[in-house]
């Protein structure tokens, strides 16, 4: 299959518009990691993956699909990722034999707030969320991935590059929000329309403006907001949400701690992790200078196992770093650090009850002459 730096290539797991995902082994350790491989002598290409590494490496975050290294060969950059092997939101959508069922889809649906929220906290709008997009690990634990076309913003109004951006990228154009058609819009209340589209897609197992091969056609569509009626199985607490999601005007829209807070997802989300995911109210200022956003963001709290789909703290999701993932397992180093505590505890049980005997037959040996003459 091939080979870079350390790496073993196996087969391929997906594919985008640029690049391709392959399987790959770290040989040193036997881990398994993906790589996006990407081939060079592309400018607009190139001049991406420099945005999404650096905004990788500032995002850490349990529902972000996270950064491991970067290699590059003579033709080829390739971003090795943490491994997330259990499918994506579109092929779980279409899998299903009629809609999700709403517990699920709002189990989903918070996992891809609290990833949003992360970004928007450290100035990153994604700017193409979508279920193909958005990753599932075996225990159905949701990453966000492909920051491909995000930025990082000193401020939420910019222009947009709407031909580029809406015409070039396939599949793109039902989750792209009205603003963006015209000359300026806010990236960020743009995300939020997205997750409305995403959510819709959750509960109907349908795009939101229904299909047509006509690209004019899905714009003129979205611009006017003719979003097709829902179904009368979906409940209303999860329209209305959809619905404000997608408001037309960028300010009627939503906050994330609104969408956090409100009946739908309260119906079916432990109160518990929705305090953890907005307790944190002042997230830090945008910087004038890119490079000086937080490359740390604000951690949820552990939490326990209840659902499988509703687990923000399991095991299954724990933050690691690039030299844990490279040096092994985490359990593997936490049995090792054990192991070196214990044997610590036995040596020094063993030295006690060795110098105990010593000091009792030392004892005998000087004080026989009494014993004897007693």
């Amino acid at each position: 299959m091939g080979r870079v730096g350390e790496y073993e290539i196996l087969e391929t797991v997906g594919a985008g518009a640029f690049s391709k995902v392959k399987r790959v082994i770290h040989i040193p350790t036997g881990a398994c990691f993906v790589a996006k491989i990407i081939p060079k002598h592309n400018q607009r290409v190139e001049n991406d993956i420099r945005v999404e590494i650096s905004i990788l490496r500032r995002l850490r975050h349990r529902n972000i699909v996270q950064l491991v290294e970067i290699l590059e060969s003579p033709n080829n950059y390739y971003i090795i990722l943490e491994p997330v092997l259990g499918g994506d939101v579109c092929n779980l959508i279409a899998s299903q034999d009629g809609s999700l069922a709403e517990e699920v889809v709002a189990g989903l649906f918070f996992q891809l707030l609290a990833g949003v929220r992360a970004c928007h906290q450290n100035g990153v709008a994604h700017r193409d969320l979508k279920p193909d997009n958005l990753l599932l690990t075996e225990d159905n634990v949701l990453k966000i991935s492909d920051f491909g076309l995000s930025r990082l913003h000193k401020q939420s109004n910019f222009h947009a590059e709407i031909d580029e951006y809406a015409h070039t990228l396939t599949g793109t154009l039902a989750y792209v929000a009205p603003e963006v058609f015209g000359l300026t819009y806010d990236a960020f209340k743009a995300d939020i329309w997205s997750m409305g589209c995403i959510l819709y897609a959750l509960l109907t197992s349908c795009f939101p403006f229904g299909h047509t091969a006509d690209e004019r056609e899905m714009e003129e569509r979205i611009k006017m907001g003719r979003i097709c009626k829902m179904p009368e199985s979906v409940s209303e607490e999860a329209k209305k949400l959809t619905l404000w999601l997608m408001s037309r005007r960028p300010e009627d829209r939503p906050s994330l701690d609104q969408v956090a807070l409100h009946p739908f997802l309260k119906r079916h989300i432990p109160m518990k992790h929705i305090l953890a995911l907005t307790r944190n109210r002042n997230a830090k200022p945008l910087m004038a200078n890119p490079d000086d956003f937080s490359s740390e963001v604000h951690d949820e709290e552990k939490q326990g196992n209840e659902n499988t789909f509703f687990l923000l703290g399991s095991e299954a999701t724990r933050e690691y770093d690039t030299k844990q993932l490279l040096s092994g397992s985490l359990k593997k180093n936490e049995v090792i650090k054990d192991g070196l505590k214990n044997m610590t505890i036995f040596l020094a049980v063993v030295f006690f009850c060795f110098l105990s005997l010593s000091f009792v037959f030392t004892g005998l040996f000087f004080y026989r002459p009494c014993f004897v003459f007693i």
